[in-house]
């Protein structure tokens, strides 16, 4: 009997964490947390001295349009190139050399996360990053801003 009530507890407090894993995600809504480490030469100006760069964030239910834009239509006028895609946008200028964290909320819309750099030297950057969000996950992705790119680590 002693057996059959330890097997009855068990199996109990084995089903009340696997609900509470999902019921986290009620309690605290998911998100995405993205870690910005800009390197001490990103962004060089023309005579090689490193620069502040802009950054754009951008929360988007589909990565079509995104990937598809130019560098000055994504940077100047978002809503109208990426219409309903769009669910949220931010701007930050980091410093070289710096490292900074953006907590991106995960509306339930939300599919990728996009991210652009504003590079002095746009024709020859590598300025555009797609990631894709799980929305039943806390996750942090690593961006790496480097002198003319962006990495995800």
């Amino acid at each position: 009997m002693k057996q059959k009530t330890k097997l009855s507890i068990m199996g109990l407090l084995f089903a009340l964490v696997l609900a509470g894993c999902s019921v986290a995600n009620y309690v605290v809504p998911a998100y995405s947390t993205l870690e910005f480490e800009v390197s001490n030469k990103a962004n060089p100006d023309l005579n090689g001295r490193p620069s502040p760069v802009v950054i754009h964030v951008y929360e988007l239910t589909s990565n079509t349009l995104f990937e598809s834009q130019d560098f000055f239509s994504l940077y100047e006028e978002p809503e109208e190139v990426l219409g309903p895609d769009l669910i949220a946008k931010q701007e930050f200028t980091f410093a070289p050399g710096s490292t900074e964290l953006y907590e991106v909320s995960m509306k339930p819309e939300v599919e990728y996360v996009g991210v652009i750099a504003a590079y002095r030297d746009i024709e020859n950057a590598n300025w555009r990053k797609v990631i894709p969000v799980d929305k039943t996950g806390y996750e942090k992705h690593k961006l790496l801003i480097g002198e003319l790119s962006i990495a995800v680590k």
